[in-house]
């Protein structure tokens, strides 16, 4: 467990977020992985990559619930760990595991019902019969691991709370490796197609989750057994405490704590799905157009793009965990320092994914097709073109907005991110429905829809809305 309210800011940011990037790279080789071997070994002119790509937006939305759910429960968990009050820390962490089996159930007979209808409506019929066929059947088993799905990530985010960025890691990488193995097992020699992806990734699934849930209970003992003040000092009164501990050990489920939880796991939800849900139409839009290379394209040329994404969203939520530590520890200097660390490293990161995506985009995009597509890899990499210059701003936004969650103004962190799905999803169906513009005017809908969003960023920064919030807790 890391207590990230001691030692230099900049080091113990770094140290956290480090392992925490390393591991949204592999989880975002996790998610491709099921295209790159569809694309490789199923050799059926593109039509099994584009059942996955068409199915892909919707495995999107319920990732982004259960990263939401796991958002939520770490600010309160890291907040309360770092104000060192270790048995509500527990209480805490048992109340946010609970919750999360409850709503993956949910979830899962929700999207029993919904998936092809869902399908449906994004146009998917349009690619064919047999794609569409291809992506329901893929979609379906990926419904019955929701569980595995939602545990995991909020457990991840738990050991994340806790200043423990590793053990996530390490599960993570053996997950990968196990995922993409058996993948290749059940299409390459077992004939399975498109449901030996989704049946590998339920697979791995299932076994990070029940590791990953095991390993946090063995660190759970590891906690301190009295509580502290945020100074280090023992709290007033032995024999209250010892109560207090008790107390709260024998409870699992508090429903004041759960209403924290939600506090901060609906605008996480509300934000991650909806961006989500935005994506769902933009992919909509795109197989309206009746092009399988098309919807492969774009499918690839997103998840490429995604990976950076991805790393800048995750050195914000090392922030947000930084900063609500650190708030919770009454240390509004340490956050703000971290703030200013987490804006050089964004920038120079983007600075680089922006030379390597321009230079490389074709050698990206065709690593997903073994058939050497060149439509296929034209269309992907002219997407990646026009993104990637723009990389440095949408940094800069992420890195204000994990700040701003972390001090806990999640009005203004749903504001800016809402304002560039708003942005992006109507521009793209205005260019295309109104203008007639075709595909590519979709693409320059990112880029306008980053810069707005990150005005909006900033102006709630220089507002000193989050500073109200924050000193709520100081």
């Amino acid at each position: 467990m890391k207590d990230m309210s001691m030692g230099k800011p900049l080091r113990v940011l770094y140290a956290f977020a480090i392992p925490m990037i390393i591991s949204v790279l592999f989880q975002q080789f996790y998610n491709i992985a099921d295209s790159l071997i569809a694309g490789n070994f199923i050799h059926d002119g593109g039509g099994a990559l584009a059942a996955v790509n068409a199915a892909y937006p919707v495995t999107v939305v319920f990732i982004a619930i259960g990263n939401g759910f796991g958002v939520g429960g770490s600010v309160v968990i890291s907040r309360i760990f770092g104000s060192k009050n270790y048995s509500r820390t527990k209480l805490c962490i048992s109340t946010a595991l609970i919750n999360i089996i409850i709503f993956a159930v949910i979830f899962t007979v929700l999207g029993v019902f919904t998936a092809k209808p869902l399908l449906s409506l994004m146009n998917s019929e349009d690619l064919g019969a047999t794609v569409f066929q291809q992506s329901v059947d893929y979609l379906n088993i990926y419904i019955y691991g929701l569980t595995f799905l939602f545990l995991y990530n909020v457990v991840s985010s738990v050991f994340q709370a806790l200043g423990n960025s590793n053990t996530p890691l390490w599960l993570l990488i053996g997950s990968t490796i196990f995922n993409v193995i058996i993948d290749i097992i059940f299409v390459k020699y077992c004939n399975m197609g498109v449901k030996g992806l989704a049946w590998g990734t339920f697979i791995a699934q299932g076994i990070a989750s029940i590791v990953s849930l095991i390993l946090l209970l063995v660190h759970l003992r590891k906690l301190p057994k009295e509580d502290m003040h945020a100074e280090g000092e023992q709290i007033e009164g032995v024999k209250q405490q010892v109560h207090t501990h008790k107390l709260l050990e024998n409870k699992f489920f508090s429903m004041s704590i759960w209403s924290s939880i939600m506090l901060m796991s609906i605008p996480s939800i509300l934000q991650n799905s909806t961006v989500s849900i935005g994506q769902l139409f933009v992919q909509s839009l795109i197989n309206s157009f009746s092009s399988a290379n098309l919807v492969a394209a774009y499918g690839s040329a997103f998840k490429i793009n995604y990976i950076i994404i991805s790393v800048f969203t995750t050195i914000s939520n090392a922030m947000a965990t930084f900063t609500s530590q650190n708030i919770g520890a009454k240390r509004l200097d340490r956050a703000k320092e971290g703030l200013k660390g987490g804006m050089i490293s964004t920038i120079i990161i983007a600075l680089v994914s922006t030379a390597i995506y321009v230079i490389f985009a074709r050698g990206l995009v065709s690593i997903f097709t073994s058939e050497n597509n060149e439509e296929i890899i034209s269309i992907g990499a002219q997407f990646l073109y026009i993104l990637a210059p723009f990389y440095i701003i949408v940094c800069i936004k992420i890195t204000f907005d994990g700040f701003i969650r972390g001090a806990g103004d999640m009005a203004g962190f749903t504001t800016s991110t809402m304002t560039d799905l708003i942005i992006r999803v109507g521009l793209s169906y205005l260019f295309v429905k109104a203008f007639r513009l075709g595909y590519v005017s979709i693409w320059w809908s990112w880029p306008i829809g980053w810069i707005l969003g990150t005005l909006v960023s900033f102006i709630f920064y220089l507002s000193k809305r989050w500073l109200k919030t924050a000193q709520k807790k100081l």
